[in-house]
């Protein structure tokens, strides 16, 4: 069987895609994924493209791009969106009617250190709307694919599972993965950049390699990317004639990819639960490594750990006088 070749001719575009998904996909390919986090309508920048819409008017755009990817998907598909929750929210109605079925609702989760307000917590998540077509049958779905790792391998069940080559267990509905700043080597010089582990573990969980996947608002083209660097076929289309400069190359596709299971797509960090080894103890062996660092680096992990065990002090003294006031209240308090 041949392999599946990859053009910027064919899979990228400008444009309404609206439009251009009736027309411009290649003959014999489906779609079998939608990954898109389209324009917020808050005043990003994206050049010559507004992002300041009436909202009937930005309510409409997406929801011909929700009945143009539905009419060109596969006939079992996936369709994910990023976007904030009050948003999704506010379209609800229209998008149930797109044809789409709704799926899940994912958080994905990120430090921050802008948007604080007086008014309301930090702005620090967003939505990851998965919708699904099943006109075929159920789309794909590997669980078992990216995993996070098992907390407790010294548990005798959980070794014997580790044993026979499984590394952990399936993902919770939300996801922590930081941001992509300036820092990071896939930055590019436009607004809202979504991080390429985050499009990768949901392309790797719904696709199989060789699978058609498209993003209808593409902006730095990062879907398109991450499919290629999985072995899929990358589709992207957007509006601004700006963003051809973020097109991929066709050396981006990695055409031998080879699939896994039981994949840790994060760094990880110590875990102290899955060392089995206790705050205190821990906090103990902390100390006397400190005395072996500079004294720059010793001066703040000393103060990280006076910090750490005052504070677990102080919750500790609020559990303890909420035990009293438990243990004063009758029957009749509950």
């Amino acid at each position: 069987m041949p392999k599946k070749q990859w053009s910027r001719d064919d899979y990228c575009h400008v444009g309404n895609s609206s439009e251009v998904l009736r027309s411009g996909i290649p003959d014999g390919h489906s779609p079998s994924l939608f990954l898109t986090d389209p324009p917020y309508n808050i005043g990003h920048n994206y050049g010559n493209v507004s992002d300041r819409l009436k909202k009937d008017d930005y309510h409409r755009m997406i929801g011909e791009v929700l009945v143009s990817s539905y009419e060109a998907a596969a006939d079992s598909a996936h369709f994910f969106m990023i976007h904030y929750p009050e948003a999704i929210a506010e379209m609800w109605s229209m998008i149930m009617e797109t044809g789409w079925k709704f799926r899940q609702w994912l958080t994905w989760v990120y430090p921050s250190n802008i948007g604080m307000s007086n008014r309301a917590w930090t702005r620090a998540s967003r939505t990851v709307l998965w919708l699904v077509k099943d006109e075929g049958g159920e789309p794909k779905f590997y669980p078992k694919r990216i995993i996070r790792p098992y907390r407790n391998p010294w548990d005798r069940r959980v070794a014997q599972l580790i044993k026979d080559g499984k590394r952990g267990c399936s993902l919770y509905d939300w996801w922590e993965i930081n941001l992509t700043k300036n820092v990071n080597k896939e930055k590019s010089d436009y607004s809202n950049q979504i991080p390429q582990v985050l499009l990768q573990r949901i392309i790797r969980s719904t696709t199989d390699v060789g699978d058609l996947v498209v993003d209808p608002f593409s902006g730095t083209f990062s879907t398109a990317k991450a499919a290629l660097a999985t072995g899929r076929l990358g589709w992207g289309c957007d509006m601004n004639e700006e963003t051809q400069e973020y097109w991929p190359e066709e050396t981006d596709f990695i055409r031998d990819y080879v699939e896994e299971e039981y994949s840790i797509d994060q760094d990880q960090s110590f875990d102290t639960v899955r060392a089995n080894i206790g705050k205190e103890r821990m906090n103990e062996m902390l100390r006397w490594a400190s005395e072996r660092l500079p004294p720059s680096q010793r001066k703040w992990t000393i103060r990280e750990l006076d910090f750490i065990e005052g504070a677990q002090e102080t919750a500790e003294t609020s559990d303890e006088s909420e035990d009293e006031v438990q243990k004063s209240r009758s029957v009749f308090d509950y």
